[in-house]
């Protein structure tokens, strides 16, 4: 497909005269007032939810508006878009780095349109949840973000220190009128989280700020860049073995797959220093495992870094399901949390940190390829944002064509009143309605590693003929396995999805496929159909068991319309066939 490079007047609505002065997103973040009424009301998200405003936005399509403490207007085209009160240099730079990316000529209007709106939410500070396959696009333009954010944040301190010097040396000293006015800080130094998957994330978003901030001259000085270089690349080309492999899974290959880092960043003028100290750090970019070894692991109990970020960026997130959700889920119950020793002056802490309220002076933005039931759940927990919530739905046209064999699925609803109880009830189908059909050559997916233990505990108790393959089995026991299930000498071969994802392996002799649930990358259900090997004059049969709760995978997977059409169904059984 045909692809060319976005040039700067197509990625950008700034005008080239001199910025706005009367445009302050920065202040007007920090300047809101929000007293304990307000606080209650931003953190009852269930009210939220019940008066969420729907609409399409440029770009991103449908969304889902949660109110901050202030209406605020949702631009509806591009041609509303103002400027941003940015640095100029940062803006250029930032063009330039967007300027790179080449994209499909039928895209490049949705893109450039995508683009536009990111910037405009994530510089108004407001929460965002964004499922877009522009990486390019969205990280430059967050980094940018962050950048901005620092120099007019150490312009800000360095402004109040200078203020408080002088009116130290008057008569009396600094009022308390004065030293109130000067409350700039948090408890500790970090005010930008990135949380991505991996190393060569973390490397593409570290050279993302170094560009920003130096431009594309290169003046500029970045320490430890040689470690840096040496730790945090990795290999840019594939195994010929792994030549025939998904496009996402031969990007999943490349460069350097280490889940387990952080790394502290500090700017300086035009100085990057890499590797500092967190508690001399503006920037942490960490996996989520990394983090939280610190936070409550094996390598301390540090969770009062994280207790002052103003802006936290989830990148991958998609990724991140595959890894281990817990760990991210853990680093948000420490986010904003009251540290228990403080060490800094107290009258330079901004009030709302010491009343409790920081979640609400917090930005928080998201992005992945696709939507997640967990992804909105997190946002909706955590999102306290005074400046509100945007999370995006677009329309999803689904995977299923890229099924290639002839079909029938048997999709099968079980009621959940209580989500609580989704899993205790999905297993309880699977028993008693699923279990007595199975036939030899059945091929079991299940998401979730927790169900999994569940139904590899009652095959063994009911002495069922199975093999597995999961995340934590060793090469020589899958291998085993998938032979055992190809040669008929086991009925069922039982598999997670985090395996699959990491290994992207055929599984051969399949002549059945049970979907315990929709897993939660689209592109897996039409790849496990693919897998057939079961007579092509007949129709392959898969089953799926859904529920309510199914819905956002749904639509990843079949597309909105169809999934609207599926939930509406009050049929207990489905059958969809096609050719």
């Amino acid at each position: 497909m045909s692809k060319r490079k976005l040039k700067s007047s197509e990625t950008e609505s700034i005008p080239s005269e001199k910025i706005s002065k009367t445009i302050d997103h920065f202040c007007e973040f920090w300047n809101q007032n929000v007293d304990d009424i307000g606080s209650a009301q931003l953190a009852d998200m269930k009210a939220r939810t019940k008066n969420a405003q729907k609409l399409e936005l440029p770009g991103i399509g449908a969304s889902a508006i949660y109110k901050g403490i202030q209406d605020f207007d949702v631009p509806t085209d591009s041609s509303e878009f103002s400027n941003l009160g940015w640095n100029e240099g940062i803006l250029e730079n930032m063009t330039s780095v967007l300027e790179e990316t080449e994209v499909d000529e039928k895209s490049e209007k949705q893109i450039e349109s995508e683009r536009q709106t990111i910037l405009k939410l994530t510089a108004e500070y407001r929460d965002l949840l964004a499922i877009s396959n522009d990486q390019d696009g969205y990280r430059s333009i967050y980094c940018a973000h962050i950048i901005q954010h620092l120099i007019r944040n150490k312009n800000l301190i360095i402004g109040n220190k200078r203020k408080l010097e002088l009116a130290s040396v008057q008569e009396g000293g600094a009022d308390e009128a004065t030293i109130e006015s000067c409350r700039d800080s948090g408890f500790v130094r970090p005010v930008v989280l990135i949380l991505c998957p991996f190393k060569k994330d973390a490397y593409d978003i570290i050279n993302r700020l170094r560009r920003i901030v130096h431009g594309d001259s290169g003046k500029g000085e970045v320490w430890n860049k040689n470690r840096f270089e040496e730790e945090y690349s990795g290999p840019t080309e594939l195994p010929t073995t792994r030549a025939d492999f998904p496009e996402d899974h031969k990007e999943l290959l490349l460069g350097n797959n280490d889940d387990a880092f952080r790394i502290g960043i500090a700017l300086s003028k035009k100085v990057l220093k890499l590797y500092e100290k967190f508690e001399k750090a503006d920037i942490l970019v960490c996996s989520p495992l990394g983090l939280r070894m610190i936070l409550n692991g094996d390598d301390g109990n540090e969770s009062h870094l994280i207790s002052s970020i103003n802006l936290t960026v989830i990148d991958r997130t998609d990724i991140m399901i595959q890894q281990n959700w817990e760990n991210l889920q853990l680093i948000f119950t420490h986010l904003h949390s009251q540290p228990s020793k403080i060490d800094v002056d107290i009258s330079r802490v901004r009030k709302f940190y010491l009343d409790g309220h920081s979640k609400h002076f917090s930005q928080t933005l998201m992005f992945s390829r696709f939507s997640h039931e967990l992804f909105t759940s997190l946002m909706l927990q955590n999102s306290q944002n005074h400046r509100g919530l945007i999370v995006s739905k677009p329309k999803r046209t689904g995977t299923l064509s890229d099924i290639d064999i002839p079909l029938c699925q048997e999709l099968h609803t079980f009621e959940v009143k209580d989500p609580n109880e989704t899993s205790d009830l999905r297993f309880k189908y699977f028993v008693d309605k699923i279990m007595p059909t199975l036939i030899p050559r059945t091929l079991i997916v299940i998401p979730s590693y927790f169900d999994f233990v569940r139904v590899r505990n009652h095959f063994k108790k009911a002495e069922e003929s199975f093999v597995m393959c999961h995340e934590y089995a060793n090469r020589a026991k899958v291998d085993r396995a998938r032979e055992m299930f190809f040669h008929e000498r086991k009925s069922y071969l039982v598999v997670t999805e985090r395996w699959y994802f990491f290994n992207r392996r055929h599984l051969t002799g399949v002549h059945r496929v049970v979907f315990y649930q929709l897993p939660s990358h689209p592109l897996f259900y039409s790849e496990f159909i693919n897998m057939s090997d079961a007579d092509t004059s007949q129709r392959f049969l898969a089953i799926l068991l859904l529920c309510k709760y199914d819905r956002i995978r749904l639509e990843n997977t079949f597309g909105t319309e169809m999934a609207a059409a599926v939930m509406s169904n009050k049929q207990t059984v489905q059958a969809i066939v096609s050719q």
